[in-house]
């Protein structure tokens, strides 16, 4: 269903044109009213193949994962294929940086998502973790990825472009304003902290520093569990 000259409307087209329209204007602009007016069609011909908001913003999240490829090298490190998962995960997020926070509601309610979660906390399993603190670690693996998308430096999600470069303009000149002799590194990072110099440097240092932390931990995983348990045990044991 489409007028003439419209597209052709289909529950895959709405999702689509949905995260567009976020990446473009931000998610508060996506409506079911406006994408009735994008495809030229009237709102209640969308309610074919969404029947609210709420179910369109489910697809979106939904979406995010859609295209996150779950095989792995099964004879690489658990770290290396959890570095890999990440890498992967934070790609197809990159993809419609408009949407990012719709992966939170949907990592555990779509099939990709729950392939992914089950292999992130597989891997720590490997690495020494117990079920509470890989659980940990892989919710914060969401966290990360998602925090890299949506904070990007210089990124323009949802704003009108010379809105935008206002903005950046008056945060640049508000650092260069500063003194010296009291901030001189904040001064000197006035590029780095408002313009992404180059975006895969970015990400893959962001990944790898989150990588490094849970490497790094992995070590003491088993050893601050059992320091845990003889606390536990001690004060169990202790007369009341």
């Amino acid at each position: 269903m489409s007028d003439q000259n419209g597209p052709a409307l289909s529950r895959d087209a709405v999702v689509d044109r949905a995260l567009a329209l976020a990446d473009a204007e931000g998610l508060d602009a996506v409506t079911i009213r406006r994408l009735g007016q994008d495809f030229g069609v009237t709102p209640m011909a969308l309610y074919w193949h969404v029947r609210n908001k709420d179910e369109l913003l489910e697809a979106m999240g939904d979406a995010l994962f859609a295209d996150v490829d779950t095989s792995f090298d099964e004879g690489g490190s658990w770290a290396d294929q959890l570095g890999v998962l990440l890498e992967r995960l934070v790609a197809a997020l990159r993809a419609h940086p408009g949407s990012v926070e719709l992966a939170f509601p949907r990592i555990l309610a779509n099939e990709i998502g729950l392939v992914l979660t089950e292999t992130a906390l597989r891997l720590l399993r490997e690495g020494g973790f117990t079920v509470r603190q890989g659980a940990d670690i892989a919710a914060q693996a969401l966290r990360t990825a998602v925090t890299l998308v949506s904070t990007e430096p210089g990124a323009n999600v949802g704003e009108d472009p010379e809105i935008h470069e206002q903005l950046m303009a008056a945060k640049r000149q508000a650092i260069a304003s500063l003194p010296r002799d009291r901030y001189p590194n904040l001064v000197d990072s006035e590029d780095a902290l408002f313009a992404c110099e180059d975006a895969e440097v970015y990400y893959d240092s962001g990944i790898e520093l989150f990588m490094a932390g849970v490497i790094a931990t992995a070590g003491l995983a088993g050893r601050s569990e059992r320091s845990r348990t003889a606390k536990t045990s001690t004060r169990s044991s202790r007369p009341a």
